[in-house]
């Protein structure tokens, strides 16, 4: 399910990035006569069993503009110096007069590698993006094979030359996305990254890079890194504080990933954001630097209260029984669970900052080792213990209509500098108190009645009784 899931992300967002310099480049056009063609670098468990299993070409059909996208992935040894070499075997192509430069085309007409990774692959992945990044700058890493340069061309044509007018110097352009599922090397989350003062020691670079540009004469890089971590797991998602409720969370993400079943959400940049940025990589030679996170719907430590449930449905489905078993002890102590858990990572935001114990997965990139910064102030952590209770109250009650005691299930709000138990009207007493507040038909009837008759009544004694000489002048005149 990863894996497909993963591979369909790589698959729409190569289309976007052919579409978004498509629309760079002119607008609409006729679509291509011939497919459009990516050449991928991958590594790494989750490529490698999707290779095995023979998904190493990823048509995507009918894309507007273009015509049919297709992608061809070679898988290799996660070892930085063969990923390097991989990406560095590409052909250059495509030349642009107006830069007297080439670009590296494997296969494609937008000039754009793809080099992927996972789990700890992934962070081979970014050693062999950095190699090449040195690679350009002049500085090539011993073991590596340096980059090739172009030489002097025709400005006009792009044929070699040596002198003349017109000869200048050309420029080969390698336009790299890297692809990091899982990294280690995430900065704020990844386990490397979290023991980084302690690896720095022994000479390792814990953190990945970000997209960076580097050039030399007749050579040049540019790079679009795109960091996928997966919420909570140990690899890429590792606290930042020793909570014990987040240690174990994390640990049962990495050992029992099938919460990953739940469904789940991508947080931190956007899709749309990242294909755009890979469109700016394709067509203008524009790096970048993008954080997502994908966070299962399911709370990790909770999976072993799911896990019999899942197995159950999924043998039912197989079967054709419309039946599904539920889990709702995991439900109803989720809630409470997700406070102390959340409390063990820097993006929490707890009631005074206007959340609910949530996390917005939005500083990825930011460097933060293992406690190395206070999460909660005092005064947060004092309220802790009393949302985490109001919480495990709405899970119940929300999981358990019995325990409602006739009213509709309750949710948190914040209240203040903590949370508080919100009950929404019932349906039910909310019509009972509009019934017993507003009047009946049959009531308003006799007493529109009534007062009709008293008013004509009244309006008949007026016109019986004799009017006093002087009384009505006087009125009028008064009036």
């Amino acid at each position: 399910m990863r894996g497909m899931r993963l591979r369909s992300f790589a698959a729409q967002g190569t289309a976007a990035l052919t579409l978004a310099g498509a629309m760079t480049l002119g607008g609409p056009a006729a679509p291509a006569a011939a497919d459009v063609d990516f050449g991928a670098v991958t590594t790494g468990p989750l490529f490698g069993i999707a290779q095995a299993l023979g998904f190493t070409t990823i048509p995507i059909p009918d894309v507007d503009v273009i015509g049919t996208i297709t992608i061809r992935t070679a898988w290799d040894p996660a070892i930085p110096v063969v990923l390097a070499d991989a990406v560095n075997a590409f052909a250059f192509g495509g030349y642009n007069p107006l830069g007297a430069s080439f670009k590296r085309q494997p296969g494609g007409t937008l000039g754009a590698a793809i080099l992927g990774g996972t789990g700890f692959s992934a962070y081979n992945a970014g050693l062999a993006y950095q190699a090449l990044l040195a690679s350009a700058a002049g500085n090539t890493p011993a073991g590596y094979t340096p980059l090739e340069p172009s030489g002097k061309v025709s400005s006009l044509t792009g044929a070699p030359c040596t002198t003349g007018p017109g000869c200048v110097q050309g420029t080969n352009i390698t336009n790299l996305a890297v692809l990091q599922v899982n990294n280690p090397g995430t900065p704020n989350g990844g386990l490397y990254a979290r023991f980084a003062p302690i690896l720095n020691l022994f000479g390792v670079q814990a953190v990945s890079a970000g997209g960076a540009s580097a050039s030399s004469t007749g050579v040049a890089l540019n790079a679009a890194t795109i960091g996928l971590a997966l919420g909570y797991n140990a690899l890429s998602d590792f606290p930042e504080t020793p909570n014990p409720f987040s240690l174990i969370n994390s640990l049962l993400a990495t050992a029992l990933p099938t919460h990953l079943l739940g469904g789940g959400t991508l947080q931190g940049a956007s899709e749309d954001l990242l294909y755009a940025k890979l469109g700016t990589l394709a067509t203008l030679n524009v790096p970048s630097t993008s954080y997502s996170t994908y966070v299962s719907a399911d709370l990790p430590l909770l999976e072993p209260l799911r896990l019999p449930a899942r197995v159950i449905n999924t043998v039912l489905g197989a079967l054709g029984v419309g039946l599904t078993v539920p889990t709702p002890l995991a439900d109803a102590l989720q809630p409470a669970l997700q406070i102390l858990v959340n409390t063990g990572y820097t993006d929490v935001q707890t009631p005074a900052d206007g959340g609910t114990y949530n996390r917005t997965f939005k500083s990825s990139g930011e460097f933060v080792p293992f406690m190395s910064r206070a999460v909660l102030t005092p005064q947060e952590w004092s309220q802790v213990p009393g949302d985490v209770l109001r919480a495990l109250v709405v899970g119940f009650q929300d999981s358990f209509p019995l325990l409602r005691l006739g009213q509709s299930a309750p949710t948190l709000t914040v209240d203040g500098n903590h949370l508080a138990i919100t009950y929404p009207p019932a349906p039910a007493a909310a019509a009972a108190k509009r019934t017993a507040t507003a009047p009946s038909a049959a009531a308003v009837a006799p007493r529109k009645a009534r007062q009709s008759a008293s008013s004509q009544s009244a309006s008949r004694s007026a016109a019986a009784r004799p009017v006093k000489p002087g009384v009505g002048r006087t009125a009028r005149a008064a009036t």
